[in-house]
């Protein structure tokens, strides 16, 4: 697995209503003519009950920083052996998220590929739902998916990048709602529902039309646990095959 999806300093995703509520605070802070530091943002927040933990203050205000969304200046400040205050205002760009084959490294492709990165401009739930690691904010498995799908849609790299999604879809928990939500936006809805049924094909199907049953086994024995609701489309023509599936599947289990 890609060693530093170990290293995010979050696990989980951030509330879209806190992070709507700091750019609030610096709003407020702003047109009351005082300055956004750090001790006034949480001192508004903490006097409407909307955040009181320093900690969780400055992971929010991190994330909001490296995406593209806050810039923030140090400032000196007259007390003697005071460490300088940290003065936070809105950007006009961002946020912005990692996707691409970098992303999917993050969360744990278990392939050796270049790691190209797509840089994302995304709304205030896709930075929630994102992931911090070295000062990076890496989309969510569902945008990656979604973004890395549309950017390759009409190239030859298509192929490639479904085995990727694919692999990382049938063994990785995720938000099928969000992800088809997200799939929609990008104009690859219906790729993402067709790559659905094709892996819940080879996951669930008693008689699939796949050459190597050894690994399909040893694929359904390591995640049985693993279910993805099936979607409604339209048959039609995919460009990766059973076999295709069950190889990409088998290489991120390591049983292939």
């Amino acid at each position: 697995m890609a060693i530093y999806k170990q290293l995010a300093t979050n696990k989980r995703n951030r509330s879209a209503v806190i992070l709507g509520s700091i750019i609030k605070a610096i709003q407020a802070l702003e047109k009351d003519g005082t300055e956004p530091t750090f001790n006034n943002i949480h001192t508004y927040l903490s006097s409407r009950n909307i955040i009181s933990n320093h900690r969780s203050l400055r992971v929010y205000l991190d994330a909001m920083e490296y995406s593209g969304l806050l810039s923030v200046r140090d400032e000196p400040v007259s007390q003697p052996n005071v460490r300088s205050k940290q003065v936070y205002s809105l950007k006009n760009s961002g946020p912005f998220i990692e996707t691409g084959e970098r992303a999917m490294l993050f969360h744990g492709l278990n392939w050796i590929v270049p790691r190209f990165s797509i840089r994302m401009k995304t709304d205030i739930e896709g930075l929630a739902r994102a992931r911090v690691a070295d000062k990076t904010v890496y989309g969510s498995l569902e945008d990656t998916v979604a973004e890395t799908l549309a950017k390759n849609k009409n190239t030859n790299q298509l192929s490639r990048k479904l085995t990727f999604a694919a692999a990382l879809l049938a063994t990785e928990k995720f938000d099928q709602e969000y992800l088809m939500k997200r799939a929609k936006q990008k104009g690859v809805e219906k790729m993402v529902e067709r790559l659905i049924n094709e892996i819940n094909y080879v996951l669930e199907s008693p008689k699939p039309d796949v050459e190597d049953i050894r690994t399909l086994y040893q694929i359904r024995r390591r995640i049985t646990h693993h279910t993805i609701p099936s979607t409604h489309c339209a048959p039609q023509s995919f460009p990766l095959s059973p076999d295709e599936l069950v190889d990409a599947i088998g290489k991120q289990l390591g049983v292939k």
